[in-house]
């Protein structure tokens, strides 16, 4: 088969499994395959494709019909310019973090010249704190996470995509903690999906993703409740606090934040102009 033919042969496949955009995933999956920008399909349609590769392509052809993510199939998922491996252990980092991401790293460069004590919570594949660390490498980062399988995934990253030692820390939020240990900033995304609709989320994300990552709670706020109570007392006096949040969490967030004392409460947007990240500061309460 020659490009043009497979490419036709797996948007039919793609779209008869009801896939969105099945020409476009056909041509993301081919590219991945042949190792290859898209564009180089319509300069050599006639282009012949081997085997080996056609086999691999079926082989994703058939995952993806099965709602798998494209980022499981290739292993990995790009963020902040960056190549994370990812696995089905850690949520898929997602581009409406990156302007969470983009404010901390002017606020640190502004803020803290020379250097901050960074502590990412809920880390997942390490997404946030690693690109932390690459644009402000003066930064010492640290990752937390309640799942030994995540950190794996995080360590990995961490050695791959940045230099510096990057500190993993194993166990329930800040259980894993020194009891001593503080922070300038703790940032964190943590599971943020109501349990009464955690079925209706799409299949690619409720059969693949890691439900550890998703599941919020009854109401969607256990781990800010417990996160923002907590933090305090691992956050250096001034320090600040960053919170992804979901679409319908900002009034309630605010109003925790407010409850635990935290101040100069900032919002931030995503690319679709949601209130997507949430910045308090820890501050002494005046006499």
């Amino acid at each position: 088969m020659d490009v043009k033919e497979i490419l036709d042969f797996g948007t039919t496949i793609l779209k008869k499994a009801g896939v969105e955009n099945p020409r476009l995933e056909a041509e993301i999956l081919l590219s991945y395959i042949l190792d290859c920008d898209r564009v180089y399909f319509y300069a050599h349609p006639q282009e012949k494709v081997d085997q080996l590769q056609k086999e691999a392509y079926l082989k994703g052809l058939v995952r993806r019909c099965e709602n798998e993510p494209m980022a499981y199939i290739f292993g990995k998922k790009e963020f902040m310019g960056m190549s994370f491996e990812v696995s089905p252990d850690v949520l898929i980092p997602r581009p409406d973090t990156e302007p969470m991401v983009e404010y901390l790293i002017q606020r640190l460069t502004n803020d803290y010249p020379k250097g901050a004590k960074i502590f990412d919570l809920c880390t997942g594949s390490g997404a946030i704190g690693i690109a932390l660390k690459k644009f402000y490498p003066q930064g010492e980062i640290a990752l937390g996470d309640i799942s030994t399988e995540a950190l794996r995934v995080a360590g990995a990253n961490a050695k791959q995509l940045v230099k510096g030692a990057v500190t993993l820390y194993q166990g329930d939020l800040f259980a894993a903690l020194p009891k001593d240990e503080k922070f300038d900033v703790i940032v964190s995304n943590p599971p943020y999906i109501k349990r009464m609709d955690m079925q209706a989320l799409a299949p690619d994300i409720l059969n693949y993703e890691p439900h550890l990552a998703l599941d919020g709670g009854s109401s969607g706020l256990d781990f800010y409740e417990r996160i923002i109570a907590e933090a305090r007392d691992y956050l250096k006096t001034p320090g600040i606090l960053a919170l992804e949040i979901g679409d319908d969490q900002e009034v309630s967030v605010i109003d925790l934040l407010v409850k635990h004392g935290y101040a100069n409460i900032e919002k931030h947007y995503d690319l679709g102009s949601h209130v997507r990240c949430l910045v308090g500061e820890h501050i002494e309460k005046k006499s």
